[in-house]
């Protein structure tokens, strides 16, 4: 039973007759709400019940012409016509012309330019961190951290290009501190400085932890000597173990836990050419031995020795292949060719002998020839 009330609420709300009000109350069932979604939802207006179901909401349809070009036959569009009526639609539409309904297209976005990374911010940014990277590795490697809870040289004051000066205890570490000769500047650059002198680079990884470190700085890298050999042949680039570059460098070639780390790095192949334990070089002559015996065996004036794989950063290294250690247990007497090498008669696998042939029946001797008789008429009788 539908109450008047809510017969009347729906007509106020949605100026229906009541009759139609009526018809879409039960069809959700009394339930108001539902009723006007309902009414809503089917397109019912106010046009009263005149007919026996809810008006349809028109659909969208498409526009013909009936003539011009690319035009639809006058045929067609009256059998769509009719076909729209029937079914309760909108025809009307159908006599508007081609596009006339269409949306606007919008106009296209303006291309414009613009510059995702600065060059100059991303080159300021690496310097700034390289630079606060060498002033953490300084202040690890002072005396006075204890002191100063920021480490020594750790003021207000601005890192210049070398290594800052410590404010206090000043005298022992200036006695520890790195060699003036350092390089600064990061690895990558370093190798092409060295490209571009014909140098060999001497690296030297340190750990604060390890006093051996601190030793090299005091009686080594500040002997007379030593620097004259250095600075004569060699870019020297010394960072400690917990730094970016010096971890880093660590891990590409595989230094170990023996600290403080000495190598040579070719700057042509990036290779370590030789290596030693910075224990061995706390004595100055020592040092001097190493370093005249490598240039002794090493020159940047002739080409990069052909090393084993072993002294690749990224290559470890290979056993033999099992060509050659079938050869070894040969003996050594096989070797290989070439394509473009002849082999020669060694090389050619061994003939079997062939099997002795058969022995012919031994000939009779043939006969003498009578002897011929000698010349005149005497044979003749």
């Amino acid at each position: 039973m539908i109450a008047d009330d809510d017969i009347a609420m729906f007509s106020s709300m949605t100026s229906a007759s009541p009759e139609e009000a009526r018809r879409y109350l039960e069809m959700s069932g009394s339930n108001l709400e539902q009723a006007v979604s309902l009414f809503f939802d089917m397109g019912g207006s106010s046009s009263g019940g005149a007919s026996g179901s809810p008006p349809m909401h028109p659909a969208p349809s498409p526009h013909f012409s009936g003539g011009g070009d690319g035009g639809m036959d006058e045929d067609v569009v009256a059998e769509v016509r009719a076909a729209a009526i029937a079914a309760g639609l909108d025809a009307s539409s159908l006599d508007a012309p081609m596009g006339a309904a269409e949306e606007e297209v919008r106009a296209p976005i303006a291309s414009f330019q613009d510059q995702m990374i600065d060059p100059g911010v991303e080159r300021r940014r690496m310097q700034e961190a390289m630079k606060a990277d060498a002033s953490a590795m300084h202040r690890r490697m002072t005396f006075d951290r204890d002191g100063d809870g920021a480490g020594a040289g750790a003021g207000g004051e601005p890192m210049s290009d070398g290594p800052p000066i410590a404010s206090g205890g000043s005298a022992i570490n200036n006695l520890f501190s790195p060699p003036e000769y350092n390089e600064q500047t990061a690895y990558y650059q370093v190798k092409e400085k060295a490209l571009q002198e014909s140098k060999f680079i001497l690296v030297n990884i340190q750990q604060a932890e390890v006093f051996a470190s601190h030793t090299l700085n005091r009686d080594v890298w500040s002997d007379d000597t030593i620097k004259e050999i250095i600075q004569g042949s060699f870019l020297f680039w010394q960072r400690d173990d917990k730094s970016a570059e010096g971890d880093s460098f660590c891990k590409l070639h595989s230094c170990g836990h023996q600290l403080p780390h000495i190598c040579v790095i070719d700057p042509r192949t990036g290779r370590r050419m030789k290596s030693w334990d910075g224990r061995k070089w706390v004595e100055s002559h020592a040092a001097a031995e190493y370093l005249f015996s490598f240039l002794e065996e090493f020159s940047m004036s002739r080409s990069p020795p052909a090393m084993s794989p072993s002294g690749s950063p990224t290559m470890g290294a290979q056993a033999p292949p099992a060509i050659a250690q079938a050869m070894a247990g040969l003996g050594g007497d096989m070797r290989l060719v070439g394509y473009d090498e002849k082999a020669d008669s060694e090389m050619l696998p061994p003939v079997a002998p062939a099997e002795p042939e058969p022995a012919a029946p031994a000939k009779e001797a043939p006969c003498a020839m009578p002897e011929e008789p000698p010349a005149g008429g005497d044979a003749v009788k």
